[in-house]
């Protein structure tokens, strides 16, 4: 357990920086939201990698298990994550 200092606040996937490794914590929205992330095979609990981030609104590509994977912005949103050491 991390001392409570230690606490970052969480953000979206969108905010992450690049070539962070990230745990996904919630994915917020409909059922249609998480039948496009089940589609893609991204869950709560995965471990991923931004690759990188297009400019001006653009998707984020990313890394779940090896397989790259672009998220639009609007998507990407809907994701809380948090920075792992």
């Amino acid at each position: 357990m991390r001392p409570i200092t230690d606490l970052t606040p969480n953000l979206s996937l969108y905010e992450a920086e690049d070539s962070a490794d990230l745990r996904i914590l919630l994915i917020t929205g409909g059922w249609q939201v998480r039948r496009s992330f089940n589609q893609m095979g991204i869950q709560t609990g995965d471990r991923v990698r931004v690759l990188r981030r297009a400019p001006f609104g653009g998707p984020v590509v990313i890394d779940n298990q090896g397989s790259q994977v672009a998220i639009g912005k609007q998507l990407a949103e809907k994701v809380q994550v948090e920075i792992l050491p």
